[in-house]
């Protein structure tokens, strides 16, 4: 019972990471792809990219 228990036990965690290990790169590649679709908006606004552009030139300053 306990061999079967650590058979088991082996397979769905081996399962398990190579299921995340297989989900970082595409979850990493939509992360950067919001992130670049956000930063298209906030440079194309007339509000908001002056207000970005100071916010990093200040925090860049420090």
């Amino acid at each position: 019972m306990l061999r079967r228990y650590l058979i088991v036990n082996g397979t769905t965690t081996a399962l398990l990471y190579g299921g995340i290990y297989a989900a970082i790169p595409s979850s990493m590649h939509f992360l950067q792809s919001i992130q670049d679709m956000l930063e298209g908006y906030v440079m194309e606004s007339p509000i908001l990219g002056p207000l970005v552009n100071k916010v990093v030139v200040v925090i860049s300053c420090l």
